[in-house]
Formats: C-alpha cells, sequence, structure tokens
C-alpha cells in the first residue's frame, strides 16, 4: 500500500495535538480532563474569540487541524468564530456550515454513518447560499472548490468495513479545505 503524500500545513509552526478526540474512544476530553490535550491551555483556538477573529493564525490553524485529521479540536476552534460573529450572520452560518463539516468527519471516526449524512446535509444547506455567490473566489478566504469536494465526499460516504475510534490520528477524507487563491486574510471578521 503507498504512502499519501504529506499534507501541507498553513500553519507549520504550531504543533498539532498528540491525539484527535472521537467521543466514547478512551481517550481524555481535550478540555475537561486533567489528562485532556487541552486542559488549562491559555489562548485556546477559538476559545478567545475577541482576538480569534483578527488573527489569521488562528483561522488557518483549525483549516490544519481539520485537514490532519482533528475533526473534533477543529470543531471547537471553528465554535469560538461562531460565537464572535454572532451566530445568526451570513458569515456564522459558513462557520457553522464548516463545523457540521467536521462533526461529519467525528462521526466518520465513532462509526455512525446516519450521523455522517445528517451532518452533510445540514453543512451543504449552511455552504449553498455563500458557494453560489463565491463562484471561483473565496468563502471566508477558503477555496469554494475545495469545499465542494468535502462536500460531496462525506455525502458519498460508505461506512468501511473497519473503525476507527481508537487510533490517535486519522484523516477520514481524501479531499481537504484549501485557501483560496490571492486570499491575503481568511479569518472571518466580526461584524
Amino acid at each position: 500500500m503507498q504512502q499519501p503524500a504529506p499534507r501541507p500545513r498553513l500553519v507549520p509552526a504550531r504543533p498539532l495535538p498528540p491525539y484527535a478526540y472521537v467521543p466514547g474512544a478512551g481517550l481524555p476530553h481535550p478540555v475537561n480532563d486533567p489528562g485532556g490535550h487541552l486542559h488549562e491551555v491559555d489562548g485556546q483556538v477559538g476559545r478567545n474569540p475577541a482576538e480569534g477573529c483578527d488573527r489569521d493564525e488562528n483561522w488557518d490553524y483549525a483549516l490544519d487541524l481539520f485537514n490532519h485529521g482533528f475533526a473534533w479540536e477543529a470543531h471547537e476552534a471553528w465554535e469560538g468564530f461562531w460565537h464572535t460573529l454572532g451566530r445568526t450572520t451570513a458569515d456564522a452560518a459558513v462557520v457553522r456550515g464548516l463545523i457540521h463539516l467536521a462533526a461529519a468527519c467525528v462521526k466518520i471516526r465513532e462509526g455512525r454513518p446516519n450521523g455522517v449524512a445528517r451532518h452533510a446535509r445540514r453543512a451543504r444547506e449552511l455552504l449553498a447560499d455563500s458557494l453560489a455567490k463565491a463562484g471561483d473566489g473565496s468563502v471566508l478566504g477558503i477555496a469554494p472548490r475545495s469545499i465542494e469536494t468535502v462536500l460531496r465526499e462525506l455525502e458519498g460516504y460508505v461506512p468501511a468495513c473497519w473503525h476507527t475510534a481508537s487510533a490517535p490520528v486519522v484523516s477520514v477524507l481524501d479531499a481537504v479545505l484549501e485557501r483560496a487563491a490571492g486570499s491575503e486574510s481568511p479569518a472571518p471578521r466580526p461584524r
């Protein structure tokens, strides 16, 4: 079996967590458990939204988390941006769509195909308007074609015969979210 090519990092100086959290898989809860990789960590991604939306590094790091198999952690990071954006704005709907993409990936790790389908469907609903308006441009600094590719892969998900929850990190998708060409500032700005 051939090893896949390494995925590029947007923020290579920032280390990825030691494991990707999957509820019920036996690894410590990242925030609540004293053994968790985010327990009592200051400046958690997405946990300080007053600063997080203004820093491209936090947005890019959330993309790194998603693209490298840390779906639960990406979900948490994007949730901070969602709160900062007021939860009901058009940009917040996009972030909520990304949260659902990450939740679908967690459901793959949990071996729950109905959850994958439900979250993929909701992500499509939340992202549809922004994808239609963006064309070849940008959706909060992300290439729309890459969002579409992730959505299609999740919508076509077929349960595998192996269970991934016990592995420390698994990239469950072939597709990745990519920054849009010429995107100077991918981070969403609060209104």
